[in-house]
């Protein structure tokens, strides 16, 4: 499975023999975001990367339940075709979207059932489910004191 589909934007003609070349900086002042002659090594790098690299600002919350690992992140305005969710033979979960703006991975513990990963969206709302084994063993639980002054 390709993580970004490769675009074929660059292609001029479809046919092996065209005598048109594709250049990759062919129209290169005329697109790029700012003029060079006002572009300063202390500029504000920021606002330039937004234009070239853009990204979608997105967190992702963890929580774990008692049967699970709940992961949900929120994507307006995105369909659950253009978000992928895999896990590979590492036990990395990775969620990222088809235009390659957004991407984040996460070690999954070694409680987490890597053959049981349920997703769903709703109105952009991203809901991955892992499900964890449970534990035969009873749980050491104690009540602690807190002491100090009122």
């Amino acid at each position: 499975m390709s993580i970004v589909p490769v675009s074929d934007q660059g292609i001029i003609s479809n046919t092996p023999l065209s005598s048109e070349v594709w250049g990759p900086f062919q129209n290169f002042l005329e697109e790029f975001p700012l003029s060079i002659d006002l572009w300063g090594p202390f500029s504000d790098f920021r606002s330039l990367s937004r234009g070239i690299f853009p990204t979608r600002q997105t967190q992702i919350n963890w929580s774990e339940t008692p049967r699970a690992h709940v992961f949900k992140a929120y994507f307006p305005g995105l369909t659950g075709d253009q978000v992928i969710v895999f896990v590979d033979e590492d036990r990395m979960l990775q969620i990222s979207t088809d235009d390659g703006k957004f991407m984040s991975r996460f070690k999954l513990p070694d409680n987490a059932i890597t053959d049981q990963v349920k997703a769903s969206m709703n109105y952009g709302l991203l809901t991955v489910t892992v499900s964890k084994e449970m534990s035969l063993q009873p749980q050491n639980v104690r009540v602690v004191e807190i002491t100090g002054s009122d």
